[in-house]
């Protein structure tokens, strides 16, 4: 029975291994329309259509994509968690609650990712910020380091933007976005 047991723990752990190793050589980018629109189904499955979002941060870099969200199935509740995804590996980092003055209530400082939040439209402005830097600044090969959003801590999504960061693949200067809520450039600024 012992030598059973060690052999199953044996297995556990190179199975393990070698999950981890085929995993490490994939890498996941988020930094186009259609890896945009995975990620927001993932989202979904993860969370559920119905969640509110306080940030969304994704960060690609060279070692992988990690994806950050501060999300709560429950908003009247105050409380959130704030999840990360590493290399599509989802884990909960903290719990987050919330205080809220007045009459105010929690969605008012929230956003769906179908509504407030348009993915699909985010996906265009990432699209549209790559196009740009190439044809703008002549460089041939970009990639998308940073797409975001986060809640303003006042409630007004009149003044909320996207931000997305474009570096050439060779590397050198990065490039900063700020998009309106409806697509339109606000700011563009190296």
């Amino acid at each position: 029975m012992k030598n059973t047991t060690n052999k199953i723990k044996l297995m556990a752990i190179i199975a393990f291994l070698a999950v981890a190793f085929i995993s490490c050589g994939k890498k996941k980018a988020y930094d186009n329309a259609d890896a945009l629109g995975k990620l927001k189904t993932e989202l979904v499955d993860k969370f559920g259509k119905d969640a509110h979002y306080t940030n969304f941060n994704v960060i690609n870099d060279e070692n992988g994509t990690v994806v950050s969200v501060t999300v709560t199935k429950d908003p009247s509740s105050l409380k959130m968690e704030q999840w990360t995804s590493v290399n599509g590996s989802w884990k909960q980092n903290s719990e987050v609650t919330l205080e809220i003055s007045g009459n105010a209530k929690a969605e008012e400082f929230m956003f769906k990712l179908d509504k407030i939040m348009d993915i699909d439209l985010l996906a265009k402005c990432v699209e549209e910020a790559k196009k740009k830097v190439v044809a703008e600044k002549k460089i041939a090969e970009v990639s998308v380091n940073t797409i975001g959003m986060n809640a303003p801590s006042d409630g007004n999504f009149n003044t909320t933007k996207y931000f997305i960061t474009i570096k050439p693949k060779q590397g050198g200067t990065s490039f900063n976005f700020w998009y309106n809520l409806d697509g339109t450039l606000d700011k563009f600024d190296y």
